[in-house]
């Protein structure tokens, strides 16, 4: 005990980093922010050709896309050449793209941590950031599904059927796979149906 007494941290283990790595957490947090800006234009660009998210907060995100979509319809009764301009879209979908938390398989729009199912089910519903191994998109009302993020539920569903398929497997473990890679095809299913079916911004 008397060891563990005289230990002292070189520096406080809570304080902020500083100098070059206060810097490189900078550069970080800003390389994040722009990539999440370059998400956001191109889940928007998506919705303007018809391809719309999947899942539970895709109507969500649909209303503030076409919120957005009228927003640059309307600057362009003075400008047309803003309909085509990324830098002044960036600037409008700012917003929406600071509730971004990009998970491997979905996108969460963190809205309101009141309505995020990991929140919930940690329950610590005032939470400024969501818990993304807690994640389940096919559930949580703020995630949407993506054309990107098909490759990630079709091959969960393969990798599930492997093991369905082994005779190593026993059938206890078989039937709690089932349902698991049903789901993995349904968001699949989900994700062709959304990108495929719908009208551009603008044409509905």
């Amino acid at each position: 005990m008397k060891a563990f007494q005289q230990f002292q941290y070189p520096t406080p283990p809570l304080a902020r980093p500083g100098g070059s790595q206060r810097l490189f957490h900078a550069e970080i947090e800003e390389a994040e922010e722009a990539h999440h800006v370059q998400l956001t234009v191109q889940a928007f660009r998506d919705v303007q050709a018809g391809r719309m998210p999947a899942g539970p907060g895709a109507r969500g995100l649909i209303e503030a896309f076409h919120h957005v979509d009228a927003q640059l319809k309307d600057a362009a009764n003075t400008d047309p050449k803003i309909l085509k301009d990324d830098r002044h879209l960036e600037n409008l979908l700012r917003k929406q793209a600071k509730t971004l938390h990009v998970g491997p398989a979905n996108f969460c729009w963190f809205r309101d941590p009141s309505k995020a199912l990991c929140l919930r089910l940690a329950g610590t519903p005032n939470a400024t950031k969501p818990l993304v191994g807690m994640c389940d998109s096919a559930r949580c009302p703020q995630a949407t599904h993506h054309p990107c993020h098909r490759p990630v539920w079709a091959g969960q569903a393969t990798a599930i059927d492997v093991f369905i398929e082994s005779p190593r497997v026993a059938k206890g473990e078989k039937a709690r796979l089932v349902p698991e890679r049903d789901r993995a095809l349904r968001v699949v299913t989900e994700i062709d149906a959304a990108a495929q079916a719908a009208a551009p911004i603008g044409e509905d």
